[in-house]
């Protein structure tokens, strides 16, 4: 196994205002006004809405579990893994269906509209994690003006919290965004050979990650970090982008093959975690390995997760939404503020467990039984930090802060 650091799963909510369909900015008047509205998928809101309540899941699970030393949180771990993988193939899907016919595109204007929406958020709490998480947990407040080239060094790998590494890749992905679209508008007819092409470097790459590790150096840093760049994620966007492409065509397929697409769910799993199993029992793999979510073994369930998720998400839709008003309600709500929600999260976690007991031990974890200080502490995080999202929202400046744009205030009556 390669010395590949990798953080923590993520998911969110992309970074724009609603528009016509899934939470992007709306096109200007200057340059996009001529495009018809495209309708809005309510299918989109139900995946971002359970990919990102997954992710914060997981990353309760392993804060209030024993992460290093227990295989039954890591197996779980393992397969939550696969949230990340279906948000990059749901940030393909958005863009590719937004964008894919429109003659009016420009890649200048979509970098303009789109990048500031997440480099601005990702420079503001990437500082504020820095101060809070590093430099005031480690009492080192007063060194904050002379240690700025540490917090540009995090800035560079997304790692001022275990999270925010997503950010960065999702930069990557609008900067490569009009040159895929290109590439899916001149292959017409030919995408079957486009993805098995993505398919080949995806086997390549995480094969790469698993068993080479690379001279010391530089590149031994890049490759520690790729988990920071698009590359391990390329083909869940290729997939995302071919199937917006496909659209009709895709549902037709799926269309009465939920229970086919339910066994594969099973059977994918079941050989992600036995060979996780193995390589720990039978290889002497350490329990926790940072590498695990690029094992080989797991993309086949990561392909069959993100399928199955979109099948049940337009069942929903087709079949049951209209009857289930308040679910419907609840998932937009949650759809619109997953991005924020995303940023805020692991500051409340952060805060939740801070308190300790006199032996060390995480205070509220201590304090009840599991699984409940789990399910505790999953609640807590979420509703605290959907409040703390519902104040920033309502601020001066909200767009750089969550991505969004201001809310204004309820009269208080």
């Amino acid at each position: 196994m390669s010395s590949l650091t990798v953080a923590p799963e993520v998911a969110a909510g992309s970074a724009g205002s609603r528009p016509s369909i899934t939470g992007t900015t709306p096109p200007s008047a200057s340059t996009e006004v001529a495009s018809p509205k495209r309708p809005y998928l309510h299918h989109v809101d139900l995946i971002r809405t359970t990919t990102f309540a997954l992710v914060i899941f997981m990353h309760v699970m392993t804060s209030t579990t024993a992460e290093f030393e227990n295989m039954g949180v890591n197996a779980t771990a393992l397969l939550l893994h696969g949230t990340r993988n279906i948000f990059f193939a749901l940030t393909g899907f958005v863009l590719m269906y937004q964008y894919l016919d429109r003659p009016d595109f420009r890649a200048t204007s979509f970098w303009r509209r789109r990048m500031k929406l997440v480099i601005v958020p990702y420079l503001v709490w990437s500082a504020l994690y820095w101060v809070i998480t590093v430099m005031w947990v480690n009492a080192r407040l007063g060194e904050v003006p002379t240690s700025l080239d540490e917090l540009g060094e995090q800035l560079m790998w997304g790692t001022a919290a275990y999270h925010l590494y997503f950010l960065l890749v999702m930069l990557q992905a609008y900067l490569l965004f009009p040159l895929l679209r290109k590439l899916i508008m001149s292959t017409r007819g030919h995408h079957g050979k486009v993805l098995a092409v993505s398919v080949a470097v995806q086997v390549t790459v995480l094969s790469l990650i698993s068993y080479w590790t690379p001279p010391a150096g530089f590149a031994a840093e890049m490759w520690g970090h790729l988990y920071a760049t698009v590359v391990p994620y390329q083909l869940l966007i290729v997939i995302g982008a071919l199937a917006a492409a496909h659209r009709d065509r895709v549902a037709e397929m799926l269309r009465g093959r939920g229970e086919l697409i339910g066994w594969l769910f099973l059977a994918t799993g079941m050989l992600a975690i036995g060979a996780y199993a193995h390589r720990v029992i039978f290889n002497g793999a350490p329990i926790h390995d940072p590498g695990s979510p690029f094992e080989l073994t797991l993309l086949p369930f990561i392909v069959v997760a993100v399928v199955a998720l979109y099948a049940l998400a337009l069942h929903w839709t087709t079949h049951h939404r209209a009857h289930m008003p308040i679910m419907a309600k609840v998932v937009s709500y949650a759809s619109n503020r997953s991005f924020p929600v995303f940023l805020v999260h692991v500051m409340v976690l952060f805060f939740l467990l801070y308190p300790k007991t006199d032996d060390g031990q995480k205070w509220l974890v201590a304090a009840l039984p599991q699984p409940l200080a789990t399910l505790t502490v999953y609640l807590l995080t979420v509703t605290i930090s959907l409040a703390i999202v519902e104040v920033l929202r309502r601020l001066p400046g909200s767009l750089y802060l969550t991505g969004r744009p201001r809310l204004p205030l309820k009269p208080m009556i």
